[in-house]
């Protein structure tokens, strides 16, 4: 479980907080997709935020079959995450903060790469095997 890896600050430098969200209604985020003829509507709350630096991290975790087969949902979670967190930087940026977002899905396949950029403080160019799987699809 991520829980165990991510430990105190103190192990991990690279970073300054980190919370696991409740299961609903912590930090919603909307979406919609299809599910066969019917359309859906929905909000999820990623599980985890991080906050290293300047840089927030909202992660959302799934199991490794979604890296094989990404599920209609999944892909619309994805598709309406970036869209919120592309707004969250252009408002911060319009305010003048250095504060600025990144939405990931991070599966079990993905925790030592995403651990090892971590340390390395350079998770802001971390993409997992969903993420890139995601992005390769649309």
């Amino acid at each position: 479980m991520l829980t165990e890896h991510l430990g105190s600050p103190a192990n991990l430098p690279h970073y300054d907080a980190w919370l696991k969200s409740t299961a609903t209604r912590f930090y919603e985020i909307e979406y919609a997709w299809k599910k066969g003829e019917h359309a859906k509507r929905g909000k999820f709350n990623p599980d985890f935020f991080i906050k290293a630096g300047d840089l927030i991290l909202i992660l959302e975790i799934k199991d490794d079959s979604e890296t094989r087969e990404p599920s209609e949902e999944n892909r619309k979670k994805n598709q309406y995450a970036l869209a919120h967190v592309a707004r969250l930087n252009e408002h911060l940026e319009a305010d003048g903060s250095p504060l600025r977002y990144q939405f990931n899905f991070l599966t079990p396949s993905s925790y030592v790469t995403f651990f090892t950029y971590l340390r390395q403080g350079n998770i802001g160019s971390f993409r997992s095997e969903l993420d890139l799987k995601l992005m390769d699809d649309a």
